[in-house]
């Protein structure tokens, strides 16, 4: 015997993240949520030497022009996904992959 649907009403913000978080939608949230706060977590230079940032089975790939700031980027991976993973509010970023 089915059980009947739960009626119970969600709040509009859990209702919304649910729609959002799709199980096809999600590398895009998360690669929308990194855009925004990447300039503002590791600065202006950063920032504008980014090429592109890409979100797949989550890993974190970072596109740069610089190579010295690649080099860099390179040895604060764990960093940089620590402190996304903080803002994200779980351990969704399992890897950075910086080229």
């Amino acid at each position: 015997m089915k059980k009947p649907p739960n009626n119970d009403p969600t709040p509009l913000k859990e209702a919304f993240m649910k729609l959002l978080r799709t199980k096809r939608n999600e590398a895009g949230y998360f690669k929308a949520r990194t855009k925004l706060v990447w300039g503002k977590f590791f600065g202006k230079h950063v920032e504008d030497n980014t090429r592109d940032l890409m979100v797949r089975n989550r890993k974190l790939y970072v596109y740069v022009n610089n190579a010295a700031l690649r080099n860099q980027l390179f040895m604060h991976r764990e960093g940089i996904k620590k402190r996304l993973n903080d803002e994200f509010g779980e351990a969704y970023l399992e890897e950075v992959v910086i080229k």
